[in-house]
């Protein structure tokens, strides 16, 4: 079925978000039959789910790499590791789960009331939680950034994709899947249509005209707030410079909910200094 995961049969834990307005608020890992467990941005304590199971068929449901699994965990104050943990909380729910159409209890449980629903109140559940995520991960990538961002070559080369779409300069990290792997590139600056990233190495699986595959996971220092975008891009240009890589990415074609989810990043990165 198009847009729909599989569960693979490889043994492996599978990572998967839910988010609105790409802003994630639910995160879990399942491997069937085995592993069947969530956190969300209120409830940042492991609880085992069958539910789950039925949570990569799910349509809003994206699949995420390790790394960027562990970068919301930690968003919200937990280190993620890679086996599952023991003597867990369960909750004992209705079946099948519907994860497009909780129930009141469901939503009590995960503490996520607010999706679907006016976004104020999804604000008052999720900033306290956003604020505890430490925000000196990020000292490396904003370094990196504002020494290597002032290469002149760099700049030109950028010049006109600038003038055309309205870019905020961001410190933070992009999580983003290149070929078999991730690779989290500093993140110089973003826009509605695209990003452009830094690393601090060659990186010779970056080269113009790569095709990225989604989703990516954006990560903003300034106020510790994470964005999961469930879309492709493109390597727009690339170029080194002292043996770091910078280059442009070009997003996909967005959904409503992450253009909104990017508009309201830029908009509070405007309010805590950024420039375009």
């Amino acid at each position: 079925m198009p847009g729909v995961a599989v569960m693979p049969a490889t043994g492996e834990v599978m990572y998967l978000v839910l988010a609105e307005r790409a802003v994630p608020y639910l995160l879990a890992r399942v491997r069937w039959p085995d592993v069947a467990q969530a956190i969300s941005a209120a409830a940042p304590d492991w609880l085992d789910d069958p539910g789950l199971f039925d949570l990569p068929y799910n349509p809003g449901a994206v699949m995420v790499s390790f790394p960027q699994a562990a970068s919301v965990a930690a968003g919200w104050g937990r280190r993620l590791h890679t086996e599952a943990a023991d003597d867990v909380p369960s909750y004992i729910r209705r079946m099948p789960a519907n994860w497009s159409d909780l129930s009141p209890s469901e939503r009590r449980t995960w503490g996520i009331e607010f999706v679907g629903r006016r976004r104020t109140a999804a604000r008052r559940i999720r900033r306290p939680r956003l604020l505890r995520a430490k925000t000196a991960d990020f000292a490396p990538a904003a370094q990196a950034n504002s020494q290597l961002a002032e290469v002149t070559g760099v700049q030109e080369s950028v010049a006109s994709e600038r003038r055309h779409l309205a870019r905020v300069r961001l410190d933070g990290r992009a999580h983003i899947r290149c070929e078999n792997t991730t690779i989290s590139p500093g993140l110089v600056d973003l826009g509605e249509r695209g990003m452009r990233c830094v690393l601090p190495e060659a990186a010779p699986l970056v080269r113009s005209g790569t095709t990225l595959r989604g989703p990516m996971l954006l990560e903003v220092a300034a106020h510790a707030s994470r964005i999961c975008l469930d879309v492709a891009g493109q390597v727009s240009w690339q170029q080194g410079a002292d043996a770091a890589t910078h280059f442009g990415v070009a997003f996909g074609e967005l959904a409503d909910d992450e253009t909104d989810g990017i508009k309201r990043l830029l908009a509070a990165a405007n309010r805590k200094g950024g420039h375009g």
